[in-house]
């Protein structure tokens, strides 16, 4: 299970970076002290992390190889939604599923991300169009509206940490501040707003910067094997073989294509998103919060507007969830979702206002495969029973939310030698055999 080529053109990758298919040199190395198979957020993160250094941290750096099977960034991380966001109205289900310690810890941890991303891009100064934003989470069904005002209400009085940062709209303003027709309530929340690709590629040209990093993209992994003797590893590529000590797996959808242990457990999802622009000589009004807009509790599609005034929409699973064969266990991103081809159209002038007359249009729409885990949250830190494999994977959609700070426990997990439970990330996210279990029942 590997990615396939000719994948759908994004939005996000439509402007090319010079590390898009670069080689650092033309032959693999033979060794490496880590490699790291994948380039998204969650790879090039990691490799960042790895090198970051203390002013007192006298350490050598260590040899990293980052494996790319495609361009950089053409996964998940080159396809999403361009935000890092918890949708508050999930909320509930996360305290029903994971109990409300657990889901407080997972809020502070998506906080964490959003400050964390928010730091790095301004001390290394990169251009990825990052913005500080509010997001609505837009009721439009009356039922589903009254639901989520009780259950913020219940937040607010048992005082779960989102709700410092949460604001409750209700009917009778919900239209005017959401610019939403028919909005009945609305949720907001703080999230960043960034254009993902740019962050990434930029984030990488300081990581090939710092030291003895060596990226080699269009270099598929086909195996891993376990060396006897030394209990190394032998990568295995399209163009040759590499030996390393550790390895970190950052595929989200394509891992059980190598790690056969987390089949049925972080499962390839295909899904859809879109781009809309409004023609030359035409306006529309400038919308500058991002949105969720929430047809009932289990229909809900997200936008994303961009500076130039353009917008990214994606959603519209519904068309499309009951042919499973179309998207679930998929791991295919060359061809489109043909039930949602042209649901993005006209979906500005339908939902906001002051976008009736637009003539907003659907300039692009692309798939891109999601790793879904069967308790909808990710793995991280050290695969069980390994010595030297880690990974940080099954992100349901929502990597940009929580893979930035999974990259440096995994980093600090390796560097430092701590154990997950020093790491900062929620206890429920590690990787342990018990959740492999589980999900194989």
């Amino acid at each position: 299970m590997l990615p396939v080529p000719n994948s759908t053109a994004s939005y996000w990758r439509s402007e090319p970076h010079r590390l898009d298919e670069y080689r650092s040199t033309e032959q693999l190395p033979p060794q490496a002290d880590i490699v790291i198979i994948g380039t998204g957020i969650a790879g090039v993160s990691t490799a960042y992390h790895l090198l970051d250094k203390k002013d007192n941290d006298d350490a050598p750096q260590p040899s990293i190889l980052l494996l790319e099977a495609r361009q950089v960034c053409s996964g998940a991380t080159g396809r999403n939604g361009g935000h890092i966001k918890k949708l508050p109205s999930t909320i509930v289900d996360m305290i029903r599923n994971h109990g409300s310690t657990a889901a407080g810890e997972i809020v502070k941890f998506v906080r964490a991300n959003i400050y964390g991303v928010k730091r790095v891009i301004e001390k290394e100064k990169i251009k990825a169009e990052a913005e500080l934003r509010r997001s609505f989470d837009v009721s439009l069904n009356e039922e589903d509206a009254g639901k989520v005002k009780v259950e913020f209400e219940k937040q607010l009085e048992a005082g779960f940490p989102l709700t410092e940062d949460l604001g409750y709209v209700g009917e009778e303003f919900a239209e005017r501040i959401t610019s939403i027709h028919g909005a009945k309530a609305g949720l907001s929340t703080t999230v960043l707003s960034l254009w993902p690709y740019k962050f990434v590629t930029q984030l990488l040209e300081r990581v090939l910067s710092k030291g003895k990093v060596n990226l080699q993209t269009n270099t598929a992994v086909t195996a891993i094997e376990t060396d006897d003797g030394d209990g190394g590893y032998t990568v295995t590529t399209n163009r040759g073989q590499v030996k390393t000590p550790i390895i970190v797996f950052a595929t989200n959808g394509y891992t059980a294509g190598l790690l056969p242990q987390y089949r049925n457990v972080i499962t390839p999802t295909k899904a859809t998103a879109s781009h809309i622009t409004v023609p030359i000589g035409q306006s529309a009004p400038y919308l500058s919060n991002t949105y969720n807009l929430r047809y009932t509790s289990d229909r809900v599609d997200y936008l994303n507007p961009r500076p130039d005034g353009s917008i990214v929409v994606g959603g519209g699973k519904w068309t499309y969830e009951k042919e499973p064969e179309l998207w679930y266990n998929v791991h295919d991103d060359s061809t489109l979702l043909e039930p949602a081809r042209h649901y993005f159209d006209g979906l500005m002038q339908r939902h906001f206002q002051g976008w009736e007359d637009s003539g907003a249009e659907t300039e692009s729409v692309w798939t891109g495969i999601q790793g879904v885990t069967k308790d909808s949250l990710p793995h991280i830190g050290k695969v069980p029973g390994t010595s030297g494999q880690y990974i940080l994977a099954g992100y349901n959609g929502g990597g940009n939310a929580f893979a930035f700070m999974a990259a440096l426990a995994v980093a600090r997990m390796i560097k430092e030698g701590i154990p997950f439970e020093q790491t900062g990330v929620p206890m429920c996210m590690e990787t342990t055999q018990a959740r492999l279990d589980v999900a194989e029942a």
